[in-house]
């Protein structure tokens, strides 16, 4: 059964637990990066939502492991609301997938 992994600050994700999504609680850069590494590696684990604050550390770190696995890697935004890290991150995800942007609004 794959699991989903949420990564980010404690109070962020602990609700999250509630419903069945396994947390990884971390406090500095070093902490995020290193979650996102073990997590990425972790064949169990087929989705990995990281919350905008802490994404936005390591956003380079976050594109290396979109390029070299096949774990969708979402980021959301956290109760003091999105700060369009998440959107723009999607957005890019989409138009990689996709081969056009179709969130942006044109025209």
């Amino acid at each position: 059964m794959s699991k989903i992994v949420i990564i980010g600050e404690k109070e962020d994700i602990l609700p999250y637990q509630s419903i069945g999504v396994e947390i990884e609680p971390v406090k500095t850069t070093a902490d995020t990066v290193s979650a996102l590494r073990k997590t990425a590696q972790n064949s169990q684990v087929s989705i990995i939502l990281i919350t905008e604050n802490m994404a936005e550390q390591c956003l380079d770190t976050i594109t290396e492991l979109r390029s070299k696995t096949n774990k969708a890697i979402t980021i959301i935004p956290t109760g003091q609301g999105s700060r369009r890290t998440s959107m723009i991150e999607l957005s890019k995800e989409i138009g990689r997938a996709v081969g056009v942007d179709i969130l942006t609004k044109t025209g």
